[in-house]
């Protein structure tokens, strides 16, 4: 880990559906052996934090896509997602698994909808959760036939795909920032640093708050506006 910048990385995948046979087109309970192909990931977009440029690799374009976002999670100090703990990163895993990869080491990750969806917002969905902090607007697409049209081929339908990816990384960026003092589990990502959160050393005593035997100084960082905790000594 880095002791002066640590390497954030902003990441969002995209999948493919299952194709199955049904007999219905509701309440239909699928089997193992009525899928005809499995679901996955067709392409990722990642970014490290603070840096210009954009990375995205996906099946139609290279056959080495796992590989490469594979090598830029062991590379990160922490990996920021939505709704990545459920979804993202436990696709990655099995697709690694799948394709004959290696396991992804341990990872520190920050997952920005357990920190929205605990805010009391009307909803937690990004696109809604973006609007609502002025931080600008998801990619417009037609819905689950954009998919289809992926799956087809479709050279148009997979440049808007690439926009679309590319896009919810940007947004996940600029919401990181905006909302990580509000973040309660925040890892310590700079050694040594005042701040915990932005690394910042402007830090100023603000009180105590007290326990039942315990007396805790309350940190307030004049960067961020994080609240963190110092000495603790016995009521």
């Amino acid at each position: 880990m880095s002791l002066t910048k640590p390497k954030i990385l902003h990441l969002d995948v995209e999948t493919r559906p299952a194709l199955a046979y049904v007999w219905r087109g509701y309440k239909e309970n699928i089997g193992p052996e009525q899928v005809k192909e499995p679901d996955g990931i067709i392409c990722w977009a990642a970014k490290w934090d603070g840096q210009k440029g954009m990375k995205f690799s996906a099946t139609w374009e290279d056959k080495d896509f796992l590989k490469k976002l594979r090598q830029m999670l062991i590379q990160a100090d922490a990996v920021v997602t939505y709704n990545g703990d459920k979804f993202d990163l436990p696709k990655i895993r099995g697709m690694l698994l799948r394709h004959g990869l290696g396991p992804l080491p341990r990872l520190t990750s920050i997952d920005l909808y357990k920190t929205t969806r605990r805010l009391g917002f009307f909803s937690a969905r990004l696109a809604y959760i973006c609007w609502m902090l002025s931080l600008g607007a998801k990619i417009k697409h037609h819905g689950f036939r954009l998919w289809v049209e992926v799956l087809e081929g479709k050279a148009a339908a997979q440049r808007l795909m690439k926009r679309y990816n590319k896009k919810d990384v940007t947004l996940l960026e600029e919401l990181y920032h905006k909302i990580r003092a509000h973040i309660p589990n925040h890892p310590r990502l700079r050694p040594g640093a005042e701040c915990r959160k932005c690394g910042s050393k402007h830090v100023t005593k603000r009180g105590y708050y007290y326990t039942k035997t315990t007396k805790v100084e309350r940190l307030e960082c004049q960067s961020c506006g994080d609240w963190d905790t110092g000495k603790r000594t016995t009521a």
